[in-house]
């Protein structure tokens, strides 16, 4: 097992252009630019993280920052020379935009999106893209109607180890794919606040924690045929307040070429572990946060990689990803709001499929899946 470098991973992690595959991750630029003028809502763990590769990235100029906490957005405003609010519209309507990073609970995005829209601000979102299909679609048009930009979080397409699986896959490198198995388990009790509540949250582990492993499913087989999904709550019932949203599920899919996938999460639970295996007819390919192995037919292990990756890593590479497409428009959109539709659909079936306790199949509205980048 050997372990790449930094520098292996950003050079193997980023985007392709449409009409050839660059030597270098990054687009060739001018060397005068007139940065984007960005503002982040949002400053809690994710947003500071995110706020942490904005700052870094020569193509964006961080012009305000808002957080209900006013205190916090004027220590961090000061520091960087920028705008402080405590309300999110606010700042929306008062400042002049290029760019606006949500890293909001999304019960709080709806207002933030349509106001957003109406002053032509392209948009970062953390993932899930929303709480339900309706409410997803009508974001995702609403941008692409103003001819705007609209990415949602999806740090697993930056990741080189299911980076480097999703080609070897796209290549049949272990044949056809006839099973899929993820388990994504972590202990989230300190975490819970509003995600305890079904009305505010939209959902729980299902939405919040399987969302990126349904998300690098469809990403490299497309989407299912039928949904089967058994949710359940009871780790939760032992907190002060309880907990209402589901804390434990077990979701399946069937494919159209009778492919199955399961996925099994909980948010309550260690000790934590995270893993994604796709066994196809020439052998299988196992992924975890940080490393890759890939098996042959017979069960021999060939490859095993080690990744040296962080968080605020992944996001560093989402950021400059969105920026350098908002300069270049050639460059291909990794995460646009468009493809993660179909992971809000996949889970609202399985919502569905948990109340009738029957597989249900994977819906589509209309013409939703026609909204493209």
């Amino acid at each position: 097992m050997r372990a790449r470098t930094l520098t292996e991973q950003t050079n193997m992690s980023f985007p392709r252009r449409r009409e050839s595959i660059p030597d270098t991750p990054f687009p060739n630029r001018k060397k005068k630019m007139t940065k984007l003028r960005t503002a982040i809502a949002g400053i809690g763990g994710y947003g500071q993280l995110v706020l942490n590769a904005i700052v870094k990235n020569d193509l964006l100029q961080l012009t305000a920052i808002a957080d209900q906490n006013r205190e916090k957005a004027a220590n961090l405003a000061q520091q960087y020379e920028a705008a402080a609010y405590d309300d999110y519209r606010s700042l929306i309507v008062q400042e002049e935009l290029d760019v606006l990073f949500l890293a909001l609970p999304t019960f709080l995005c709806g207002d933030c999106i349509k106001a957003a829209a109406k002053r032509n601000m392209h948009i970062f979102k953390e993932a899930p893209l929303a709480r339900t299909l309706p409410e997803a679609a009508q974001w995702a048009k609403l941008l692409k109607q103003n001819n705007l930009r609209f990415h949602v979080s999806a740090p697993k397409r930056f990741s080189p180890p299911y980076l480097e699986a999703h080609r070897l896959i796209a290549q049949q490198h272990i044949g056809n794919i006839y099973l899929v198995r993820a388990e994504s388990f972590c202990d989230y009790q300190d975490h819970l606040n509003w995600r305890s509540d079904p009305i505010l949250a939209g959902g729980g582990v299902l939405l919040e924690q399987a969302y990126h492993l349904i998300d690098q499913i469809i990403w490299n087989l497309g989407n299912p045929a039928a949904i089967f999904s058994l949710n359940t709550a009871q780790a939760g019932q032992h907190l002060l307040p309880p907990a209402r949203t589901e804390d434990a599920v077990t979701l399946t899919m069937k494919f159209p070429n009778d492919c199955a996938a399961s996925i099994n999460a909980a948010w309550l639970t260690t000790p934590e572990h995270e893993s994604l295996t796709f066994h196809g007819t020439q052998g299988t390919i196992q992924i975890q946060p940080d490393r890759l192995r890939i098996y042959d037919s017979a069960g021999k292990l060939t490859n095993d990689e080690q990744y040296d990756i962080d968080e605020q890593w992944l996001i560093d590479q989402q950021v400059r990803h969105f920026a350098d497409s908002l300069i270049d428009p050639e460059i291909i959109p990794v995460a646009p709001a468009a493809e993660h539709l179909a992971n809000v659909s996949v889970i609202e079936s399985a919502y569905l499929s948990n109340r009738t306790q029957m597989p249900e199949p994977f819906t589509i509205y209309g013409s939703l899946f026609d909204i493209q980048e």
